[in-house]
C-alpha cells in the first residue's frame, strides 16, 4: 500500500472508531432517558445510532476497497452513571463536535480522491446538522 493510500485508510479508520463509539453511546443513552419526553428522545437517540451505523458501514467498506483492514477499536466514553436528559444531550453534543473535528482534520487526506472527498464532506455536513440539532434541543427558549 502506498503512502497516500495508507493516509486515506488511517483517516477512514479514525472516523470509523468515532462512529462505532457513537453507535454504542447513542444506544446506551436511549436506555437511560426517563420522564415525560422519553419516547421522542429515545426515537431521536436510536435514529442517531442508526445514522452512525450507516456511516460506519460506509467507512469500513471504503477501507477494504482501498486494501486496508477496518478497525474494531472504538472511541470510548466514560460511563458516569445516572445522568439527566440534559447531561445526556450535552455529552452527545460534545461527542458530535469531536467527530466533526476528526472529519475536518482528515479531509485533506482525500484531496486526490474526489469520491472519498465528497463522502467525507457529506459526513461533515451531517455532523454539523447533528450539532445544530442538539444545540436546539439544549437551548432554553
Amino acid at each position: 500500500m502506498d503512502a497516500k493510500t495508507k493516509k486515506m485508510v488511517d483517516a477512514l479508520n479514525e472516523a470509523l472508531e468515532h462512529e462505532l463509539g457513537a453507535i454504542i453511546r447513542y444506544l446506551h443513552h436511549s436506555f437511560l432517558v426517563m420522564g415525560p419526553n422519553r419516547q421522542p428522545l429515545v426515537g431521536f437517540l436510536r435514529a442517531r445510532a442508526k445514522e452512525s451505523l450507516d456511516h460506519a458501514v460506509a467507512l469500513g467498506e471504503k477501507v477494504t476497497a482501498l486494501g486496508g483492514h477496518p478497525t474494531v477499536k472504538i472511541v470510548e466514553h466514560m460511563e458516569p452513571g445516572h445522568q439527566t436528559t440534559e447531561e445526556i444531550l450535552r455529552e452527545e453534543l460534545e461527542s458530535e463536535k469531536e467527530a466533526f473535528a476528526v472529519y475536518v482534520k482528515r479531509l485533506p487526506a482525500f484531496k486526490d480522491n474526489l469520491p472519498l472527498e465528497f463522502m467525507m464532506q457529506q459526513f461533515i455536513i451531517e455532523e454539523n446538522e447533528h450539532i445544530e440539532g442538539l444545540e436546539k434541543l439544549l437551548r432554553k427558549s
